[in-house]
């Protein structure tokens, strides 16, 4: 009788989906290669499989990932729920040399070997690329939310141009979430925390048609986890506030075609944008001495004048804001994959729409007086779609063709909103309130991008254990971007008190005279460019595989969709070039028990797009910019040993000498440049290592899955990442210095044999390490900021499978 119950129950909600997603696109196609989900890695217990094999699908293939001649990194969906990794953060945890900044929806990045993010500008795309399910994104603000349900989640380090999308000339994440099955089961998890964190998981799946039609639903939320209270009101800041919902449809009519069609729906209305003051910068220093010139008036001096207020630096715990609301973030998105095997040859199809909906609510001048609100309005919807034919594998040639289209809509509106003590505070307190009281500033930027590539990719085995792969792509690309200045609101002036507000906003706009701001400005440009691969592999043995690569990748010129008038000239940058060299050796020893893999990389970047700030906009003008030329050059040790069935160790270790090689005309840190010569003179930052960048990163962990009767299994793991100082604002300055850290997460829990409970205990960053994953520096309308990595957090996570 249960099982009957159980059917009925999978196909109401099935059929359920079946309607819903036929109403949403009834005749999108979307196509992925048919993978297999990944096996658990050789050090992972999660599931308590022994030794089996890494299954990745970076080259569109199923292959083993020892057998794969790249530098790639993966972990399985088991591994990932086990340790609760859940943010494409938490990654970074067990993958040497890639980190990700998730500051907010809007501020995020992801990060290979130091570089990649796209500098918090909506015009640029980061280096390395995020695919999931074998859709590219384009914006990083689709990486915000948690991912669930996963079937694993890779990580290949390195240009990856000529098979995996766009721009992805540092690296690429590619994440597959886990696929409808015809075998029906339903799974659920509960988790509580400190800090009143609270989760719910949720995943069915099951036949709809036996055989034909299979669903997926897979729910998530999360809520709860502040740890910083606002003094100001009572409010809970920094917490989780977000919930997901994703849908799916596998439809098997024959034995040579499956289509998949994903449906999916992300909110987050959270209050993670306070980033607390931890100081200004109250002194001018020489730059070759430190010695103090003068002293320095910016913002802490400015509350001073206008308001005798002092502030308080004592972060996290300062938080006294009167303006501080939450972030509202909603994605959606719907894909179809097509897969059909013609014989000789399988046919992909990939069809995707997606779209993001971000709006923030800052208070940005981190005092409790109703000065000013800034942030960044962005609305995005992409499109794209992905043809490609693939040869069937082969012992002499495997080869791979196809041609890709993306359309990409974008809006990103910098808002800048003055309260009632802002005229007090950006111009005098002896002027009356209504001056700037009402008023809004918009720089508003517009852009608009078609990108077409056709490609290929082909593997020649010249012997049994020789091969040599070769890859190309050419890109097409047409970028429009449009950006309007313009005020609106305030009170209506006398021409003397008009006069100081129209001096406001030509700063804000880089405007003069009586143009008050206002401004408009655009620019376009049609290019194509080429992406190239080679890549020798030789199997020495059947359990020793070394390899070399070359390629060559371009990242599309960035659009400064925020752009000033001043700044007409850089609306649209140059492309980045990123040439890369690789060679490295992948291991397995002791009966498959153990693995060692090394990887040796020298990658060079010319014209290196980052931020630079505006010299004619010092309140608060910064855009992006071409800055010369860097360099990535050094090693990632991966290793594996399972010396019993129960018992999993790991240890990696990276080395990343990663230099700016030409970047003379850098702006200088703000505490030098009244003896630099002022803010517009530069001051080199070559043969400094790059922001962001540390040199060395260290991870290792143990896994336990130790049977203790018929019935239950012993489980548990500690993880630990440690990494050297770095500098997270210019390495030249004496602000904004993470020194070496190391997190570390742990857990103990129990399972029985069959997986049907789980229980855990956890902890993420044991040791209560308080450390920042980003700062921003001190301007003359604000301090020097600090985002901070999440406190020690612990909870009870209870799993029922059905």
């Amino acid at each position: 009788m249960s099982n009957i119950l159980a059917d009925r129950y999978h196909a109401k909600i099935g059929a359920l989906l079946l309607a819903s997603s036929a109403l949403s696109l009834p005749a999108m196609a979307h196509a992925e290669e048919t993978a297999a989900p990944a096996a658990e890695p050789a050090a992972d217990s999660a599931s308590g499989d022994e030794g089996t094999t890494i299954v990745v699908t970076a080259r569109h293939r199923e292959e083993s990932l020892q057998e794969v001649p790249l530098a790639i990194s993966a972990v399985s969906g088991a591994e990932l729920t086990a340790k609760r990794i859940e943010r494409v953060s938490e990654f970074a945890i067990k993958v040497p040399n890639f980190s990700a900044l998730q500051q907010n929806t809007r501020v995020s990045g992801l990060y290979v070997r130091g570089l990649g993010g796209n500098a918090s500008n909506d015009g640029a795309e980061g280096g390395v690329g995020l695919i999931v399910d074998n859709v590219f994104f384009t914006h990083v603000g689709f990486s915000w939310l948690d991912f669930v349900d996963l079937e694993n989640i890779q990580v290949v380090r390195g240009p990856q141009g000529t098979l995996l999308g766009k721009n992805t000339t540092i690296g690429a994440v590619i994440v597959q979430t886990a696929k409808p099955s015809f075998d029906p089961s339903l799974t659920v998890t509960g988790t509580y925390g400190n800090y009143d964190a609270a989760q719910i998981r949720l995943n069915a799946t099951g036949p709809i048609i036996a055989d034909k039609l299979a669903y997926r639903l897979t729910f998530a939320n999360s809520y709860g986890g502040a740890w910083v209270t606002n003094q100001y009101n009572g409010d809970k800041l920094l917490d989780n506030h977000r919930w997901s919902l994703r849908g799916q449809l596998l439809f098997t009519p024959t034995s040579d075609i499956s289509s998949r069609l994903i449906v999916e729906h992300y909110d987050s209305q959270e209050r993670n944008n306070f980033y607390p003051a931890i100081g200004d910068v109250t002194q001018n220093l020489d730059p070759n001495t430190g010695a103090v010139v003068s002293a320095r008036s910016g913002w802490s001096s400015k509350l001073a004048n206008a308001f005798g207020y002092t502030p308080d630096f004592n972060a996290p715990h300062n938080a006294n804001l009167n303006n501080q609301d939450r972030l509202v973030a909603r994605t959606d998105g719907v894909s179809n994959e097509i897969n059909w095997d013609l014989g000789g040859v399988n046919l992909t199809s990939v069809s995707a729409w997606r779209r993001l909906y971000f709006r923030p609510y800052n208070d940005s001048d981190y005092t409790p007086y109703d000065i000013y609100r800034a942030g960044y309005d962005v609305d995005v919807n992409q499109y794209s779609q992905e043809l490609r034919l693939a040869s069937k594998p082969s012992d002499v040639l495997d080869w791979q063709i196809g041609a890709y289209y993306l359309h990409e809509d974008l809006r990103s509106n910098l808002r800048t909103i003055f309260g009632s003590d802002s005229t007090a505070f950006f111009l005098s307190p002896a002027l009356p309130s209504s001056v700037t009281d009402g008023l809004e500033y918009d720089r508003d930027g517009r852009l608009h991008i078609d990108s077409i590539a056709g490609f290929g990719q082909a593997t020649f085995h010249v012997t049994p254990t020789l091969s040599l792969t070769g890859g190309l792509r050419y890109t097409y690309e047409k970028k429009s971007v449009d950006v309007e200045g313009y005020s609106l609101g305030g009170a209506t002036l006398t021409s003397a008190l008009a006069a100081y507000r129209t001096a406001l906003l030509n700063n804000l706009g880089g405007t003069s005279g009586s143009a008050a701001g206002s401004y408009s400005i655009s620019d376009s440009v049609n290019r194509g460019s080429w992406a190239w691969l080679a890549n020798p592999a030789w199997q020495v043995t059947p359990n020793v595989l070394l390899y070399a690569s070359a390629s060559y990748g371009e990242k599309s010129g960035a659009a400064n969709t925020s752009a000033t008038a001043s700044q007409a000239s850089l609306v649209i940058t140059r492309p980045e070039k990123s040439t890369d060299f690789e060679g490295g050796i992948k291991s397995t020893w002791l009966d498959g028990k153990a693995t060692v893999n090394l990887n040796l990389y020298n990658n060079t970047i010319k014209d290196y797009q980052a931020a630079r700030v505006d010299s004619s906009n010092a309140t608060f003008g910064s855009y992006l910019a071409n800055v010369g030329k860097v360099r990535l050059r050094g090693f990632e040790l991966e290793t594996a040993l399972r010396p019993v069935p129960a018992l999993g160790l790991n240890f990696n270790a990276a080395y990343n000498d990663a230099k700016y090689l030409d970047y003379g005309d850098a702006p200088a840190p703000v505490e030098y440049q009244v003896a630099n010569g002022g803010a517009s003179v530069p001051l080199s930052l070559t043969g400094y290592q790059i922001v962001g960048a540390p040199k060395w990163t260290l991870q290792g962990g143990i896994d336990l899955d130790q049977p203790i009767d018929d019935n239950w299994v012993l489980t548990g793991y500690v993880n630990t990442s440690w990494k050297s100082k770095v500098a997270l604002i210019n390495p030249r300055s004496i602000y904004g210095w993470q020194d070496a850290v190391a997190i570390t997460n742990a857990g103990i829990g129990l399972r029985t044999q069959d997986n049907s409970w789980t229980a855990q205990v956890w902890v993420k960053n044991l040791t209560n390490e308080r450390y920042a994953v980003a700062y921003s520096p001190a301007s003359a309308s604000a301090p020097i900021t600090e985002v901070f990595g999440n406190p020690r957090t612990y909870g009870l996570t209870i799993s029922r499978k059905f």
